[in-house]
């Protein structure tokens, strides 16, 4: 038996302004739709209500990759994850970022997909979140009454659930620029090598000095919480000399931290011990990554 979405209006809004008259004035019936690989399947399949789709994605406001005043890289909430995985300006301000928009899906997925929403979609297995996390990376949100900026630790607040009040809409993502000794990775587990969502999801970044010692460290953890969340007891640990022992302790930690349930992918015993696994990966991929400051 075939499926169809049941939406009854659908609307291209061309400007920020329209848009947002468009959510205020529908209100719960009102979706807003950008890439939809997300949207449209739990319309079709999860049962998800939406009687007027309401098109951001030819919004100019909304979209493009450019360099922000102090170096950092600002990201257009309807950017492709495609091209957030291609872009030299993401490359080179920070690459953990692109690896991240890398694991989503297929081409044909990131091509479609936009990277806001993967975000705003707040899944906890949400790739791209744990690499915004360590990257210190805050959200431009809109609405009617103007413009404000929310950090990455405090955007999630539940699974598919985050700080974002109705009228409101993800405009875009801001990175801050990399420091000299900058290093991150992000490594995920899942059954396939694509097309699966992170059974754990991973991120690292380290700052290091000139002798090769750890001034700060940001560890964030997907899939393994009611929302993506950072690790404080791993980052704790990893600051200083970083060697076997301090490795080992960080993955305990983050062990200990992780707050995973049981599903049909994983259980919760095993995603915790995954985490102390890819704990170990993320930083010694980290650390084998020159990277210069942008």
């Amino acid at each position: 038996m075939e499926k169809y979405l049941s939406f009854r209006e659908y609307y291209a809004p061309a400007t920020q302004q329209e848009a947002l008259q468009l959510l205020l004035e529908n209100g719960p019936a009102g979706r807003l739709l950008a890439g939809g690989t997300d949207l449209l399947v739990a319309m079709r399949d999860k049962g998800l209500g939406a009687e007027r789709l309401i098109s951001i994605k030819k919004i100019s406001d909304f979209g493009g990759i450019g360099w922000m005043p102090d170096g950092g890289v600002r990201i257009g909430a309807t950017t492709t994850l495609y091209e957030v995985e291609h872009s030299a300006a993401v490359k080179r301000a920070w690459p953990v970022l692109s690896q991240a928009a890398g694991a989503i899906g297929s081409v044909q997925i990131r091509n479609l997909g936009t990277i806001g929403g993967n975000v705003a979609n707040a899944s906890p297995a949400a790739d791209t979140a744990p690499a915004l996390l360590v990257l210190d990376a805050e959200m431009e949100i809109v609405s009617a009454s103007g413009r404000k900026i929310v950090s990455a630790d405090r955007f999630f607040t539940a699974p598919g659930k985050t700080v974002m009040e109705r009228g409101e809409i993800l405009a875009a993502i801001r990175v801050p620029p990399s420091a000299t000794g900058a290093r991150a990775a992000y490594v995920k587990f899942a059954p396939r090598q694509a097309m699966d969502i992170a059974v754990v999801g991973v991120a690292v970044a380290l700052k290091l000095d000139g002798d090769g010692r750890c001034r700060e460290a940001r560890v964030a953890l997907g899939a393994v919480g009611p929302t993506p969340m950072r690790a404080r007891g791993a980052e704790a640990a990893l600051v200083g000399e970083i060697d076997e022992r301090s490795v080992e302790t960080a993955a305990r930690e983050a062990s200990a931290e992780a707050k995973p349930i049981s599903d049909v992918r994983a259980s919760g015993s095993y995603r915790r011990h995954l985490v102390g696994v890819l704990i170990k990966r993320a930083v010694k991929l980290a650390l084998a990554r020159e990277h210069a400051a942008a």
